[in-house]
């Protein structure tokens, strides 16, 4: 073998090396910048009032000793739920309405802390006529009208 043989050989094995580094390099920067393109989504607990019969009590369907009932409707966000319920808490990480136009956020409180939290379609039950709105726990009988749309029901 020469000389000149030998140089070519080192020469190959190295353009094969820088050529599957760059490859490499390649595919772990276009991982990068994919995985910066998905945000991950929280989908609270859904609300399943299917089988309720109206007029619907929400206290009768949550449990717990919660006190008021806060709803927040589509694209929600941490912002508007401090304003909302008087008190940090984010919904942003614990739900996906803040994204979502399909779903209203049922918040069930009790001395200005979350005790239960649920997402409702809105396919079912809009809630989005009470956006915004916060309610004791005795009011929080409700109806539909017109198919989904939510309404206080006078009892």
């Amino acid at each position: 073998m020469h000389q000149a043989d030998f140089g070519k050989s080192s020469q190959n094995r190295l353009c094969k090396v820088l050529y599957l580094l760059m490859k490499t390099i390649s595919v772990l920067c276009l991982l990068a910048v994919l995985s910066g393109c998905f945000s991950e989504t929280t989908y609270a607990p859904s609300l399943n009032l299917s089988y309720a019969v109206e007029p619907i009590s929400l206290a009768e369907h949550v449990s717990g000793d919660w006190e008021t009932l806060c709803v927040l409707g589509p694209y929600s966000d941490d912002v508007l739920a401090q304003e909302v319920l008087g008190f940090h808490w984010p919904l942003e990480t614990n739900s996906s309405v803040w994204v979502n136009d399909g779903a209203s956020l049922l918040i069930f409180i009790k001395n200005k802390s979350v005790q239960s939290y649920f997402e409702v379609s809105i396919r079912h039950y809009d809630f989005n006529y009470l956006d915004e709105q916060c309610i004791n726990r005795d009011r929080a009988i409700f109806s539909r009208a017109n198919g989904q749309v939510v309404v206080f029901t006078q009892l």
